[in-house]
């Protein structure tokens, strides 16, 4: 290896290093570790698709059962709802997480458990309820759930 070979290896790995070991310097000299900020809101995003044929039955089951529970319980529904024409999914369903990134701590959460607590009030118990999410889980072929988060103004 020449000496001009050497050099300019060892001013890339020293350039490397610096570029590398920036991010972590910077940090030190805030307060705090660096996170999405203040204005970031956390949201869990679900995808749904249905098995053949089952979309509309499935959609009278969240329509007549879930929203109804929902509103008996006092929890929040989904923010937004989207219903496709095209594509893999049918629905999309989003719902904003109040506790941030902590939410996904929960197994089941105070809100789950007064929603489910409603469903079985309004169905004749909690046997009734399980036969119920369960008739819409059989309808489902398949679902994935995401998180992220969007950045919100302080006047919004």
């Amino acid at each position: 290896m020449t000496i001009t070979k050497a050099i300019s290896t060892t001013l890339g790995l020293a350039t490397a290093m610096l570029f590398l070991s920036a991010p972590s310097y910077a940090q030190d000299e805030d307060e705090g570790p660096i996170t999405q900020g203040d204005d970031a809101k956390y949201l869990t995003i679900t995808n749904v698709a249905f098995k053949p044929g089952q979309r509309e039955s499935a959609m009278e089951i969240i329509s007549e059962h879930f929203v109804a529970a929902g509103k008996k319980a006092g929890t929040p529904g989904p923010i937004m709802a989207i219903h496709y024409q095209t594509g893999k999914w049918d629905a999309t369903y989003i719902w904003e997480m109040a506790g941030g990134m902590a939410d996904l701590e929960w197994y089941r959460s105070p809100d789950d458990v007064k929603w489910f607590a409603a469903l079985a009030e309004l169905s004749g118990g909690p046997d009734k309820a399980a036969e119920i999410w369960a008739s819409y889980i059989s309808k489902v072929a398949e679902a994935e759930s995401d998180v992220g988060h969007h950045h919100v103004a302080e006047a919004e």
